[in-house]
């Protein structure tokens, strides 16, 4: 990660708030919060504005130190890489359970860690609880007296920050301004896919556990990358990179964490410049990705589509990338204007081409036709348009064709009456503009506005 901001790990075991209280720094409710724990998975980036300062928050996995199964190690391995980055780390502990067997397992952990840490007792709500906070036991994690916090209600919270801006600046960890996000990717499909993997091969590290079990992922995953421009030295473009959940079929669809984690993906979508539609090669299209391709059209964002695992091809049959994409074309309409890109996100196979189609794409959606152009093109358009209808048939009176707002583009024909305009109209003026002006990837909206109409 590119260090324009000093970074805190937020560490502990399960379930003593770590992501409420990771939400109520960042100001936004991006991490679920739930009462199971297990519920965070994986590493959580977030921005803490606080003074003068810009702080990156990173909400860890709680962990068991304690414990020997193999998904602690996972976890372990997750918050090794969160406190690799880590200028500061927020040690939080639940202040009415009183010190149990899994925080001083953390508290050894932190001191061999050899990272300045700051020892936080959460859920200090009320006067009472915060006495609590004065306890002698907590001074033997050796990381002094602990700060009491309330990631519920608010209290010591700016305390807290407080003290963190101040270690931070004597550590000359100081934030520089935030790059501009030039492309926001919201990565899209069905459970168990390659997502993670995928995500990860982009990001160049380890953000997001990879797990051959469906549903690792509860939440979405926000990775911004700076990408160098090929052919172009020192220019470089900052890519914002979604990674949701797996979205399945409703019916399927736990309620509680699952179904908030759904939800809040596809809100991503609705801010997003691209969506990367990933496709399991081996397993083909089915009625999920069809949805999908349909809950991405209805939010107007533009559209790559991703088939990975493409190293298996041989092995699973599959054919030339040729014929896969007349395959593709039979289930999605869309396909005459997506890029389709094969890829295998394990061993990185074309996967560098991905972001310089998400660039290229959010430039179409950007896209404006000048006036001219715009009126040069439609008196062409006038004398073409009668092809598009049988002998007999009304033929709609165009005035004109103008542009009218972008993200997506959106074109309006001006015509005498908007009863004889008939959709199929409108998807051959939409074709006629994407011979003439490409906007690969991008959705067009194409609509009818009567002469003198708003």
């Amino acid at each position: 990660m590119d260090k324009l901001t000093p970074v805190i790990a937020i560490v502990g075991r399960t379930n003593v708030g770590k992501s409420t209280l990771f939400n109520r720094l960042i100001g936004v409710k991006k991490a679920i919060v739930s009462r199971e724990a297990g519920t965070t998975r994986d590493i959580n980036f977030g921005h803490c504005h606080w003074r003068d300062q810009v702080i990156t928050m990173i909400d860890t996995a709680g962990l068991d130190l304690t414990s020997a199964k193999s998904v602690e190690e996972d976890l372990k391995r997750q918050a090794d890489h969160a406190m690799t980055k880590a200028d500061l780390v927020a040690f939080v502990v639940d202040v009415g359970a009183g010190v149990m067997p899994q925080d001083r397992a953390m508290a050894k952990y932190l001191q061999r860690s050899k990272k300045p840490v700051l020892l936080l007792a959460n859920k200090s709500d009320n006067p009472a609880k915060r006495r609590l906070a004065q306890a002698t036991e907590w001074l033997s994690f050796g990381f002094g007296e602990p700060h009491p916090v309330s990631a519920a209600n608010g209290s010591g919270v700016g305390d807290f920050l407080d003290v963190a801006v101040e270690q931070l600046k004597a550590l000359g960890a100081t934030s520089r301004e935030l790059p501009p996000v030039d492309a926001r990717v919201a990565i899209v499909g069905k459970p168990n896919v390659g997502k993670s993997s995928l995500l990860n091969a982009l990001a160049g590290e380890p953000r997001v556990i990879v797990s051959e079990v469906p549903h690792t992922t509860k939440e979405p995953q926000d990775t911004l990358i700076r990408y160098e421009l090929p052919g172009a030295a020192g220019a470089a473009k900052h890519i914002l990179l979604v990674d949701t959940v797996g979205i399945r079929k409703k019916a399927r669809v736990e309620r509680g964490i699952e179904s908030m984690g759904v939800k809040m993906s596809i809100d991503e979508l609705e801010r997003a410049d691209t969506a990367f539609l990933v496709i399991d090669a081996t397993e083909g299209v089915g009625v999920q990705e069809r949805k999908l391709a349909g809950l991405i059209e209805e939010k107007a964002v533009g559209i790559v589509v991703i088939v990975n695992k493409w190293d298996l091809s041989d092995e699973k049959n599959l054919g030339s990338a040729d014929d896969f994409k007349r395959y593709l074309a039979s289930e999605f309409r869309f396909m005459e204007w997506a890029p389709v890109v094969f890829i295998a996100a394990k061993t990185g196979y074309h996967v560098a081409k991905l972001l310089s189609h998400a660039l290229e794409v959010a430039a179409q959606r950007q896209r404006r036709i000048s006036d001219e152009d715009m009126s040069v093109f439609a008196e062409k358009l006038k004398k073409i348009h009668h092809s598009a209808f049988r002998r007999g048939e009304k033929r709609p009176h165009v005035y004109g064709l103008t542009q009218t707002d972008v993200t997506p583009p959106t074109f309006t024909l001006v015509v005498k009456d908007k009863e004889t305009i008939h959709p199929n109209f409108l998807r051959f003026v939409e074709n006629r503009i994407r011979d003439e002006y490409g906007f690969a990837g991008t959705p067009l909206l194409v609509q009818a506005r009567e002469i003198g109409g708003m």
